[in-house]
């Protein structure tokens, strides 16, 4: 009897846990609409179509089309960069290192990934930033110094998500391809990786969800300067970095408010797109 009292309490709490997540996220996406919706009405495809970014002039331009090429630019480039190199490491760890090697370098890599993003941010900005002037680059902060951070912040998560994916995969796949002769790295890269890439699909569409939602790492190394950059010295702003140095400002119910609403808005709508992916993907991999 108390045993079917306590699966019922256990059951009712999961339920509420699982109603209460869906029902925040389902606020969220109707706050963000409702607090969007003035821009919209007022501003209309403008904020599509637009690059002119001058919420404070006098009638303000809100077109953020750069700012939503950018946020892409940065996580297309950013994950193009992050995950070659965990692919490597990962490889590295899996198949190479010892059984020490890889336990110390799991940890370190583990550590790397608690530190904060302002801590990153700032070390770059103080160490890196001063070389760009001092060798003609006009700009101290820009998209390159933006991808090197996004690099170090990122490059821990990826390489334990695709290391988790390589090392679920059964040894006897390995061992059957060592047995017709394959070399241990042509194994890992065309069997393991193959029998793992649901997983690495994932890694990569969470790389990628991780760098579009960065705030602090584009705010303080990126430039601020609200146009596509054509060249990797260029400034650039992105959504996350707009929001977050222009909502303390922003008059409250004002366009420009309602703008940056809007701003989140679309940030949700790629945040989600990318886990839905990721949850298809995981699926298909329990297959």
């Amino acid at each position: 009897m108390r045993r079917e009292i306590k699966d019922k309490t256990r059951k009712a709490l999961m339920a509420i846990s699982s109603v209460t997540a869906i029902a925040a996220l389902f606020g969220i996406y109707y706050y963000l609409v409702k607090e969007s919706l003035p821009a919209i009405r007022s501003v209309g495809a403008e904020l599509f179509l637009s690059d002119q970014w001058y919420p404070v002039w006098e009638p303000g331009e809100y077109g953020m089309r750069a700012l939503i090429i950018n946020s892409l630019i940065v996580t297309v480039l950013g994950t193009l960069l992050v995950v070659p190199v965990a692919y490597f490491i990962a490889i590295y760890l899996h198949g190479f290192a010892t059984k020490k090697e890889k336990s110390i370098v799991r940890r370190l890599i583990e550590y790397l990934s608690g530190i904060p993003s302002v801590i990153i941010a700032f070390v770059f900005l103080t160490y890196l930033s001063p070389i760009f002037p001092a060798i003609g680059i006009y700009s101290p902060q820009n998209l390159l110094l933006a991808l090197i951070g996004l690099f170090f912040l990122t490059i821990p998560i990826s390489t334990v998500l695709i290391l988790e994916s390589l090392d679920s995969v059964p040894k006897e796949l390995e061992e059957a391809s060592a047995a017709l002769g394959a070399l241990p790295l042509k194994t890992y890269m065309k069997v393991t990786t193959k029998a793992a890439l649901p997983g690495v699909m994932n890694a990569i569409v969470l790389t990628a969800n991780r760098i579009v939602g960065e705030t602090i790492v584009v705010l303080l190394l990126g430039g601020g300067a609200a146009m596509v950059p054509t060249k990797l010295t260029d400034p650039f702003k992105t959504l996350t970095a707009a929001i977050a140095s222009e909502m303390p400002e922003a008059a409250k119910f004002s366009i420009h408010y309602s703008a940056l609403f809007f701003a989140g808005l679309v940030l949700v709508i790629f945040s989600t797109v990318f886990e839905l992916t990721s949850v298809m993907l995981l699926r298909r991999s329990r297959r």
